[in-house]
Formats: C-alpha cells, structure tokens, sequence
C-alpha cells in the first residue's frame, strides 16, 4: 500500500476510525473511574556518619554517602515492616499488607535519603510515609548499635516530613486517555484495512473493469435526481446529465469498424439501475438529433413506462404475438425523435418471447433508421437479457458502486461469453460523491457544470475568486444551438413521396416502411395513430 492508498483509506473510512478513537477514549475514562485512587507522599532524613556530636559530616561526606546507599534495601525489609506495624501512628490498619508500597532512593550525590508511601487516601500516605522514615532510621540503629559493639557510628536525622498530595498518583486520567484513544485508532485501522481485503463489491471503476474485462464507458455519480419519480428527467442534476453525455460519447467510439445501431443495457442483478442509464442514454441520443427508439424488454419487471410517464398497456408483447402492429405500438415521448416501445402485459413466456424471430426481426427492422436502447432484464436472475444479446450489436453492463460483487460482474461476463455476446463496455452506476477517486472528478469540477434558468438563460454555479457572468452582461440573444453530435453517420433524407404516404396498420409481421411511417408521423399518442 502507497502513502496515497493509505490517505484514500482514512478518508473514506473517517467515520470508522472516529468510532475507534471514541470508543477507545470511553474505554479509557471508564476504566479509569473503576480503578482505585492511589496517593503518594514523600519524606526525607540525613543519614550521618559518626556519633551524633559530629556534624561535620551532614554535609555529605563519602562515608555518609556510601552508609545511605547500603541501607536503601531495608525499606522492603520484615524489621522495618515490623516497626511500621507497631507504630499507632503510621496509619497501617489491621491486616494490611505494605508490599509494593514503599521506596527508598538517596538524592545524587548526597547523604539524603528519600522515603516514599503509597496508600488509599492522603492522610494514610502522609501517616505511612512519615511512619516509615521513623522505622528505617530505628532499624539503622539497631544494626549500627550491633556492628558497633553498643555504639552506633550511623544517625538518621529527619529532614522533612509528608506533606499531604492533592491528587492521586494513578490512575492516570489523561495519560490512560492517550493510551486509549491511541489503541482504539490502531483498531479502526486494523478494522478498515481488514475490510477492504474482505471487500468483495465493486467499489471503483478499476474494480469493474477487473471483474468485467471491458472498459468503463461512463461512471454515473449517486444523485437524487435520478431517484424515484425523478429518475426520466436527467437534467434536474447538471453533473448527472453530463456524465450520461460522455456515455453518449464514449458509446460512439466503442466500435471503430462496426456501426453501433442496437444496444442492450442489463447488469449483473436486479435494483442496480439498468433501468435509469438505459432511459437517460437514449434521451441524450435522441437530445443529439440521433432519431432513437427505447424499448422495455424487461417482460418480467417493466418500469420505462413509468419512468416516462406513458401508458404501457400495449407495447412489446403485443407486437411478439402479432395482436399489435409495431407501428401502433410505438409511442411518442416528450422529446423529439425519442419513440419508447413499452413493455405491454407481462407474458408467460418471456425468454421464449424475446429470443424468437419476430424479435430479431423487429430489432433489424428498427435498427436500420434508429439507434435502438433495450432495457433487458438482469443477467443472473434470468436468461432473458443472455437471449436477447444475441439480437443487438452490444451489451452495456451496468454495475452499481458499493453494492455489486465483483463475482456476480464476473458470473454476467461470463454468461455473455457463454451465447458469443459482445460487450461493448461497463457503466459504473451511483458513485458517491465523496467516497472514491471516480466520484472526486466530478467533486473537483463542479463549478464547472452550467444549469439553465426558468428564462432558459444559463446559471452559473458560484466559483470561487469568479463572478457570475450574467452579473456583467445582461440577456444574451438567442443564438442558434450548434447541431449536435449523433451516435452513427446521419441517414439520407427520404423522398418527398414516401413522407407523404400515409401509414396502413398491420395485423401481422411489420412491413419495411413501418419505420418510414413513425418517423414521418411524428407520434405524441397511440390514440392519433390508431384513427388516423
């Protein structure tokens, strides 16, 4: 892992690794107010060397260094515990135990001696401290007294007594915090980079094209506006609109020697937004004066009539089982040269349906004046988008960013192999914003995206050290809109006579003027068609 790796990790795992700290503080402080208070006192005597008439030697003479030094492992001792334990005043109560409560050190180079006690409250640590400075020094003079034949060449003089602590020596609040915090922190870490090694979802547009050996051809960032009710009108999200048109883009160039004219979007599993890109793509076709037909193959589930906002009783099962013509079964959209074939009533037999040759030919007949968008079915649950890819030119897998596996991407590859698809390329759907580099490059240019007013004037998004333009000049004229750019080389015009010629239903297989007719037509009902 790279320094950049592992910044990208703590940003996209900064709430794990705040729970860790936090956790691990609470952690600390609880378990800092359970333990018992501890507290400290200290109290120092002048070891002297000589009888306790000479007192030219309290100013630290060798000899009086060396004796301090030699009697500091008497602090641990049993006499001195004993002293201690005779002694009303220490503050020992009964059956307390003094192990690991006292020490002894001698300040450098000096003949003082230092006694420190640990006990439960202060005044028991000011009691014990002093009681045992008095206990060593008796002792001291016991073994001075017996090495000395009844005279002791060694005093113990007492300097300073305790003086009562204001706060406890452990536990240690704000160094248990530290700690704390510290471990809870390596444990978020250890927990996000554990996660990420188990992660088997699609999160990033590497981790599809691993899985999906395609390309990416577009990468759709998570937006409201292309939830729900929302999800026919792209434009709501300026930065969700574009993205579709670089997907308009890259579809063009998918296919250098092969023109591109029947296309089926699926993905892996069901709820991955096949539906959505489909719909959107096929309204930035047909924004590109690119005449477009979209059809809802999905017999099983069918939403492109809901998400349009048309009426889907009659549509492409109709026309499957010869009850519809074609042309009656098309229906206008609200913008120009986007015919929709709805899904119609749900058949029994889908696959069967969608891989018959009335399918193939109805796909062929399209094709050859229209740029056909299929919203198929997903791959895994059934066979139908496997069946229905042997009809177009190519498949578009849509695959959604945080909720895909990347087996399943694999499994869908695989099925496409399997029947001799060809997959023109991958989209990565719902990428958040905020949480991977593919959703930053949308982030770092926001300010680039332009919306439109309700006076159809553009708005500029606020950038800053820029102004608005519009704040320096006024309204604009109208200026003609550039012709825009269309998937597949642009078809000859028809002959005046052939436009003329009015459109005959048919009950039965489509004739090759059916799409003729709907392209002249210009259709914003089926109920026009129907009496004309």
């Amino acid at each position: 892992m790279t320094v950049l790796d592992f910044l990208r990790l703590t940003g996209k795992s900064w709430k794990i690794l705040a729970i860790g700290v936090i956790v691990g503080l609470l952690a600390a402080f609880g378990y800092t107010q359970i333990q018992p208070k501890v507290y400290e006192a200290d109290s120092a005597g002048f070891v002297i060397a000589g009888s306790s008439g000479e007192f030219s030697s309290i100013d630290g003479s060798e000899q009086a260094i060396t004796k301090a030094n030699s009697y500091l492992p008497l602090i641990t001792s049993q006499p001195v515990y004993a002293k201690i334990a005779e002694n009303p005043n220490s503050g020992l109560a009964a059956g307390e135990t003094l192990t690991g409560r006292l020490s002894a050190t001698v300040a450098p180079n000096s003949n003082l001696i230092q006694v420190s006690a640990s006990a439960s409250t202060p005044s028991s640590a000011v009691a014990l401290a002093n009681g045992a400075l008095q206990a060593m020094a008796d002792v001291i003079t016991e073994i001075e007294t017996q090495v000395g034949g009844g005279t002791s060449g060694v005093t113990v003089v007492p300097l300073q007594n305790a003086v009562e602590p204001t706060s406890p020596v452990s536990p240690n609040l704000r160094n248990n915090l530290i700690i704390g915090g510290a471990i809870g922190l390596v444990l978020a870490y250890a927990f996000a980079l554990l996660r990420r090694s188990l992660d088997v979802k699609v999160r990033d547009s590497k981790d599809l094209a691993t899985a999906s050996g395609a390309g990416t051809l577009g990468r759709i960032p998570k937006s409201p506006q292309l939830m729900g009710k929302n999800r026919g009108t792209n434009d709501a999200d300026a930065i969700a609109a574009e993205s579709f048109r670089r997907l308009r883009t890259n579809l063009r160039f998918a296919s250098v020697d092969e023109e591109i004219r029947s296309i089926v979007v699926t993905s892996a599993n069901a709820g991955e937004g096949k539906s959505t890109v489909a719909t959107s793509l096929a309204q930035v076709l047909a924004q590109s004066n690119t005449p477009t037909i979209l059809i809802d193959a999905d017999l099983r589930r069918p939403t492109v009539a809901t998400v349009l906002g048309i009426d889907g009783k009659i549509g492409l099962s109709e026309v499957l089982s010869g009850q519809v013509s074609l042309e009656d079964a098309l229906v206008g959209s609200k913008i120009p040269g986007l015919y929709v074939l709805p899904s119609g009533r749900i058949p029994p037999n889908p696959s069967e349906m969608l891989g018959s040759e009335a399918m193939k030919s109805i796909v062929s007949l399209l094709s050859k004046d229209y740029i056909v968008v299929i919203d198929a079915p997903p791959l895994l649950p059934v066979t139908d988008a496997a069946v229905l890819s042997t009809r177009v030119d190519g498949v578009v897998l849509v695959a959604s960013a945080g909720r895909t596996r990347r087996e399943d991407v694999m499994a869908a590859r695989d099925m496409l192999k399997q029947v001799h698809s060809r997959m023109l390329g991958t989209v990565l759907n719902m990428v958040p914003p905020r949480d991977s580099a593919d959703g930053y490059e949308y982030r770092r240019n926001r300010s680039y995206y332009v919306t439109a007013d309700k006076k159809g004037m553009p708005k500029f998004k606020a950038v800053k050290g820029h102004t608005d333009p519009s704040e320096h000049f006024g309204a604009q004229p109208d200026v003609a809109a550039p012709q825009r750019e269309s998937l597949s080389p642009s078809r000859p015009a028809q002959p005046a006579a052939e436009q003329a010629a009015p459109s005959q239903p048919q009950a039965g297989p489509v004739p090759s003027s059916a799409p003729t007719a709907v392209a002249t037509e210009q259709p914003q009902s089926r109920r026009s068609r129907r009496g004309a």
